[in-house]
């Protein structure tokens, strides 16, 4: 499954974008996070992989802003198990196994759309990384 930041500005939060698509697509969509009010918002969804360019190119034809977020990876060699990301993380997607090595669920895991364990790594051994060789897109079309 990939994964897809969609950003809606303020005209068009009132706008069914998102079921026109699905229901055009016939995609499966899975929404992790949603983020919306009269101002704009977003919604971080799971799509098929197959479909996710498919889908991306879709909300963007439609004005949309859309983003392919990258994963978090750990070096393990600059981590000293210190837990500043354990106690950040607001999906509870980091834990620390047996030995104290920090463990990152990418199940859970919100990758760059989130990064407050990026910035408050003091030891700066958490970066985020592509996923599945897809470049990161911050922009629409």
């Amino acid at each position: 499954m990939g994964r897809i930041l969609i950003r809606f500005s303020e005209e068009q939060v009132s706008e069914p974008i998102a079921s026109q698509i699905i229901i055009e697509y016939k995609v499966p969509m899975a929404i992790l996070s949603a983020h919306i009010n009269n101002k704009g918002g977003e919604i971080l969804v799971e799509v098929p992989d197959t479909m996710q360019e498919q889908v991306v190119e879709a909300f963007r034809k439609r004005g949309v802003t859309t983003m392919v977020p990258k994963l978090i990876e750990v070096d393990s060699e600059k981590c000293f198990s210190c837990g500043t990301c354990i106690a950040l993380c607001p999906v509870e997607a980091i834990k620390t196994d047996k030995d104290h090595t920090v463990q990152f669920d990418k199940e859970k895991c919100l990758g760059s759309t989130c990064s407050i364990c990026v910035d408050a790594c003091p030891a700066r051994a958490i970066k985020s990384v592509k996923a599945n060789g897809n470049e990161n897109r911050d922009k629409k079309s």
